[in-house]
């Protein structure tokens, strides 16, 4: 997997958070050299006869006309400084769109298994681009917190420096208490690293580190949301909206199987992303209210090793439930043998057993 995507340069976190989780020391990114600026050029007071002065004040109107014009008319699209980077306010998803991520169906693709008894399912060799296996895979269902898979994907995207903190406030926490959400675990008043909010986002499915990040990045989760649905529609996606960054039931916050297969891939293809999501166990830095840090563990992988399909192992991934989804899993794991790589996801099983166990019959009939 490459370091850079989208333009920019994981090494030095990768670096700095394997160091972390091998020795806990407190990752720390090298910051970036500040560019000098240019000097503006010297001009020079010319007197002038009254006989060539309206020649001079006319050509001067020319010139001035010729060169501001063209910089006012690029300063409209412009968004980065004289140092050429993006202000901090500036929140842009890829300046180069990547290729939009399609699959090929024909007539070799499988039906699911009747035994699983998922609403919506998709099976994808992500090698070839070609469904494996698929049951009504356009159709619109609620993802619950599989929504954090674009959650995170947004936010990697628009975070400028891992070492920022965010500090949570009540009027984040008490809200998802009162929702019965499922929380990180950080507490008011208390200083957290975008690392360790991308962490509590995915691994314990923390709706507080949801909504911190998207206050942290874009200023409240609504102007956030937009740029998740921006997100979606630059990757080609026609059957998803989202109103939120945790998945919480709305009635018009929706996706389907083939789109969220989309979603996954996209984000596997992001490195500190990819990290995120295959991480089993994490804990987080030391703080004044965690002075031991907060131990997360996935979700995905609290209720099975990843092992269990034998021939394949599931490596990522995110799960999700409110009443109304269902259970919803969307994972990416490899055939231990011919390295195919697939992602499979199921929305709407009964309950979390059929949706676990489904996931892996599905590892074992079709990762080939």
């Amino acid at each position: 997997m490459s370091e850079n995507f989208n333009g920019k340069d994981y090494g030095d976190y990768f670096k700095s958070l394997e160091e972390r989780l091998s020795k806990n020391v407190e990752p720390k990114i090298t910051p970036r050299k500040p560019q000098k600026r240019e000097k503006r050029g010297i001009y020079k007071v010319i007197s002038l006869k009254k006989a060539v002065l309206p020649i001079a004040i006319i050509t001067a109107v020319v010139i001035t006309a010729a060169v501001v014009l063209p910089k006012i008319g690029k300063a409209k699209t412009d968004t980065t400084d004289e140092s050429g980077s993006k202000p901090s306010g500036s929140l842009q998803t890829a300046e180069a769109p990547e290729p939009i991520i399609t699959y090929k169906t024909d007539s070799e693709v499988a039906e699911i298994p009747a035994d699983n008894d998922c609403e919506a399912a998709i099976i994808v060799n992500t090698k070839t681009g070609k469904v494996v296996a698929q049951r009504n895979p356009k159709k619109r269902l609620y993802p619950a917190s599989t929504t954090k898979v674009m959650t995170l994907l947004v936010a990697c995207e628009n975070i400028e420096n891992y070492d920022d903190t965010f500090t949570m406030t009540l009027d984040i926490t008490d809200p998802l208490f009162v929702a019965g959400a499922s929380v990180a675990g950080f507490l008011n008043g208390e200083e957290i690293t975008m690392t360790d909010l991308l962490y509590g986002l995915i691994l314990p499915s923390g709706a507080d580190a949801a909504l911190a990040l998207a206050e942290k990045t874009a200023g409240s989760e609504a102007e956030f949301v937009k740029l998740m649905n921006k997100k979606a529609e630059a990757l080609g996606l026609t059957d998803t909206h989202f109103e939120n960054t945790t998945g919480l039931f709305d009635s018009n916050h929706y996706t389907s199987c083939y789109d969220m297969a989309v979603i996954l891939e996209t984000a596997l293809k992001n490195p500190v992303c990819k990290k995120i999501l295959s991480t089993k166990r994490y804990t987080t830095s030391s703080t004044s209210k965690h002075p031991e840090g907060i131990e997360f563990s996935a979700t995905l992988f609290d209720y099975m090793y990843g092992t269990e399909p034998e021939t394949a192992t599931i490596l990522a991934g995110k799960t999700g439930f409110v009443n109304e989804s269902g259970y919803c899993i969307a994972s990416y794991g490899t055939n231990n043998e011919t390295g195919n790589e697939y992602i499979v996801v199921t929305l709407k099983n009964s309950s979390r057993w059929p949706a676990f166990h489904g996931q892996i019959d599905l590892y074992k009939q079709f990762a080939k």
